[in-house]
């Protein structure tokens, strides 16, 4: 991928991206708050915070917030794009050691059919780059 498609991809994969990590909080939520009922938005902050059960959730939201940096930094080379790309392709791909997301992620597909859509979306997205 050159530094154009890896540009193009970064911007075409947030939006989707945004609306995966939004569809997987509230499926979270909802299944939180029927073991221990309704929370408050910020109270649910909290747990995503600081409660283990949710870290698998981090490197979504890490890479989410790389892609946005190296979008909006003028000073980003073709290298920090393509290593943002690389980590995106990662993330969802069952060939990376120690994966922390995809195994709490995967059922969440049979689970939740707005997550496998969102997901369908991802993956067209992530197979256009394997073409390139």
């Amino acid at each position: 991928m050159n530094d154009q498609q890896c540009t193009q991809f970064l911007s075409e994969i947030r939006k989707p991206l945004l609306a995966l990590h939004k569809a997987i909080l509230d499926h979270e939520r909802a299944s939180y708050e029927k073991e221990f009922g309704p929370v408050t938005p910020a109270a649910f902050l909290q747990v995503l915070i600081n409660g283990t059960g949710f870290r698998w959730l981090t490197p979504l939201s890490t890479i989410i917030a790389n892609v946005d940096e190296i979008l909006d930094d003028n000073e980003a080379d073709a290298a920090d794009r393509f290593a943002a790309a690389e980590a995106v392709t990662g993330l969802f791909s069952p060939d990376q050691p120690n994966n922390i997301f995809l195994p709490r992620y995967l059922p969440l597909l049979h689970a939740d059919p707005a997550i496998l859509h969102l997901h369908g979306q991802v993956s067209q997205l992530l197979r256009g780059t394997q073409a390139k």
